[in-house]
């Protein structure tokens, strides 16, 4: 969004607003490019796993990169954090100050470090430059920061809180770099790295200084805080758009690295007018596993997920959340207290987090008069990165720690008007780039099989979910490695929205004892078809300690988005083409979208249109126990009316008109099909693994009974010893 010159204030120039704001961004992008220059690990210029932002002299945001949204809750709180803990403390240009606890500095978790440099104009504290990375290792009972086997924060790395001075006038302090240094397993790269984030600030300490001497001091602040009022009044001017109302909904972190309980994550949402309140009372007490979330990336979390869908074009300052109101629990899953260990918190109930906000949003959009809020519904991203983290010594005595960036190549969720992305990352980290697959060879002792999409990770729908990715690597140049994994979504996958069905999971696997080698040297290169082993180990949700040989074969599968609409109102070419490109089975588009294709079936000669709506009504009919439907569903049916829309007599399916309700809550008066989610997606060709103890993982599927049209499904958890997913 540019500047309006409808929501400039007397007495200011639209001109300028937007040069500073554009500046402000420019500058910001700058630092990240600084970081990526000078940094030597592939965590940062691979994968962008990075923020950089600056603040002002208070901690409130000028500007903010896009590369990691949910550093927006764990930058502020650092900056802020910090500081509150130097007030009244010499300060000085070339300072600069580190900091990593999840519990003090808000870190998402400890291998996201944050630099903080004070910016001067004169003698004056003009704000903050912020830099944050995630480094490859920061100590800890595991390679890489992430603990599964933790069960206290003491455990998991070496926790640096605010106002640690790392840098003095522009000079290391040296104690600090030996004691930094002593406590972790890279020292060299992890020296570089904290360098880079020093040389991130720099850049943009430098350009604000510009900037400011350009337009002066007191202009600077004055189109500053105008740019703040702008953004504040769009976001509440769309957030007033949505139907009033008080919505709930939950979520569920898997496995806290100990035991395969579920852990649930709970939000209230209340709508009322220009303002949201996203109250997370009634979720699980923290638990002594690495799952726990901090508050700072709770709000984070909360940020990823309201940004696109009601600022997605509005430049992100501190004006944007001024409307959203985040509680939490002190002592929670979503806002813990020392000793709860946090190491993974943000990958898996931060994501839960967003997913959890989007189904909110989801529900209040729907009922939105407005066609373009309406338009923001979506299905639910994957959010899961799914992790691999390899520790072990060359054949040349090296010690290396591999933090695989691949595991950010889940599916994003289907929109109204579109497929998800495949492999489009985490809506926490929308800039996500997956290493390539020679970039990983090159630096670690790992030789890739195979590497693409996982075609039974997207969720089906009229608009299909993205999918995940999934390969494929074994040992080349090392003996063994030490592997630490954690699958976030592997049992309680991501929802679809409007009739689109979940997406699947994720998961590893090591092939113990294959004969990878032997194949090599008879000029075959191994894949799934041709690779034998003694067993294949499948691995736990979250585990560390396990020994990968250089006979195994360790693979990786990542997990899709939820669907959007009924698949039985997808474009029948469009299946047709999916069969075409290995997407879906023949089997698949005949049983879940209802095509019947021409030819051999192999999607070449395109679908049937006569044959596919006499399948598709006979599905229909199967939904509703056999009967045909008695309102008959629209032939031209978009493939985003089949999400009840509420009129002024009350709820109905826009693909037929049938009416569905006169209630506030249309579920209560539509059919419902309830059965074990992974039995059930894997009779739809959706890979979701099983839940073996309770409470059972169940997948509900909600059915206009008068037009068989599938008008939501949504994964429910039954509390223990209900197995019909009552609450």
């Amino acid at each position: 969004m540019s500047t309006n010159s409808t929501y400039v204030p007397e007495g200011y120039d639209a001109v300028t607003l937007e040069v500073i704001r554009m500046r402000l961004d420019s500058i910001v992008e700058e630092m990240g490019s600084a970081m990526i220059r000078s940094s030597g690990s592939p965590v940062i210029t691979e994968s962008g796993d990075f923020n950089t932002a600056l603040f002002d002299p208070v901690g409130k945001i000028y500007s903010y990169s896009d590369f990691v949204q949910f550093h927006i809750g764990s930058g502020s709180v650092a900056v802020q954090n910090l500081v509150a803990e130097i007030e009244g403390e010499p300060l000085h240009p070339g300072d600069a100050f580190i900091c990593n606890d999840p519990h003090t500095a808000g870190s998402a978790h400890p291998p996201d470090t944050n630099v903080i440099s004070p910016v001067f104009h004169g003698d004056e504290l003009l704000g903050w430059a912020q830099s944050q990375a995630h480094l490859v290792d920061v100590g800890g009972m595991t390679p890489g920061g992430f603990a599964p086997g933790a069960y206290d924060c003491f455990s998991e790395a070496l926790r640096l809180p605010p106002g640690v001075k790392v840098f003095e006038r522009g000079r290391p302090v040296e104690w600090v770099r030996r004691v930094l240094l002593n406590n972790v397993r890279v020292p060299t790269l992890f020296w570089n790295d904290v360098r880079s984030l020093v040389a991130s600030n720099n850049t943009g300490i430098r350009r604000l200084c510009a900037t400011v001497e350009e337009f002066g001091l007191d202009a600077f602040r004055d189109y500053t805080r105008v740019n703040f009022e702008i953004a504040e009044r769009v976001v509440r001017e769309r957030i007033a758009l949505l139907a009033d109302g008080v919505y709930e909904a939950d979520e569920w972190t898997e496995h806290n690295g100990h035991v395969n309980e579920l852990y649930r994550v709970h939000c209230t949402m209340t709508k009322a007018g220009e303002q949201i309140t996203l109250d997370f009372t009634g979720s699980s007490p923290q638990t002594d596993g690495f799952v726990n979330l901090s508050y700072g990336t709770l709000v984070g979390s909360v940020a990823s997920a309201l940004v696109p869908i009601l600022a997605w074009d509005v430049p992100f300052n501190e004006g944007v959340m001024a409307a959203c109101d985040v509680i939490a629990e002190s002592g929670s899953l979503v806002n813990p207290v020392p000793p709860a260990p946090i190491s993974n918190g943000h990958l898996t109930t931060g994501a839960r987090v967003s997913r959890l906000v989007t189904k909110l949003l989801n529900e209040a959009a729907r009922a939105s008069r407005d066609a373009v809020i309406r338009a923001r519904s979506q299905g639910v991203w994957a959010d899961s990165w799914t992790g691999g983290i390899s520790a072990g010594t060359r054949d040349d005595g090296e010690y290396f720690v591999l933090f695989n960036m691949d595991g950010g190549g889940m599916g994003t969720g289907a929109q109204p008007v579109t497929d998800g992305l495949d492999c489009g990352g985490m809506m926490t980290q929308v800039n996500n780039a997956l290493p390539d697959v020679e970039m990983n060879e090159m630096l670690y002792p790992v030789l890739y099989l195979w590497k693409r999409l996982n075609t039974a990770s997207a969720g089906h729908g009229a608009h299909r979910g993205g999918q995940g990715h999934e390969f494929a690597w074994r040992l080349y140049g090392a003996p063994e490695v030490t592997q630490t994994v954690f699958a976030p979504t592997a049992q309680v996958v991501a929802d679809g929205f409007g009739g689109g069905y979940p997406g699947g999971g994720s998961g590893h696997a090591v092939w113990r004892g294959t004969d990878a080698a032997e194949l090599f040297s008879r000029g075959t290169v191994p894949t799934d078809a041709t690779l034998t082993a003694a067993r294949r180990e499948l691995l736990e949700i979250n585990q560390q300690d396990v020994t990968v040989g250089s006979d195994d074969v360790f693979v990786q599968w990542v997990a899709g988005g939820g669907g959007y609409g009924d698949p039985l109102l997808r474009d029948p070419e469009l299946v047709a083409r999916d069969v075409g490109d290995g997407y879906v089975t023949a089997e698949v588009a005949a049983q879940v979208y209802g095509v019947v294709l021409n030819g051999d079936g192999d999607g070449a000669g395109g679908a049937d249109a006569e044959a596919t709506l006499r399948r598709r009504t006979e599905i229909r009919a199967e939904r509703l126990g056999g009967p045909p439907p008695a309102h008959p569903v629209a032939p031209d049916a978009a493939p985003d009316s089949s999400a009840p829309r509420r009129d002024g007599d009350g709820w109905y399916c826009p693909a037929s008109g049938a009416r569905l309700s006169t209630g506030d809550d249309w579920r209560t008066d539509v059919l419902t099909r309830t059965g074990a989610a992974a039995e059930r997606l894997a009779g739809l060709g959706v890979r979701v693994r099983p839940r073996e103890s309770e409470p059972a993982v169940l997948l509900e599927e909600l059915i206009s009974p008068a037009c068989g049209t599938l008008l939501e499904t949504r994964i429910r958890v039954a509390p223990h010893g209900r197995e019909d997913g009552t609450p």
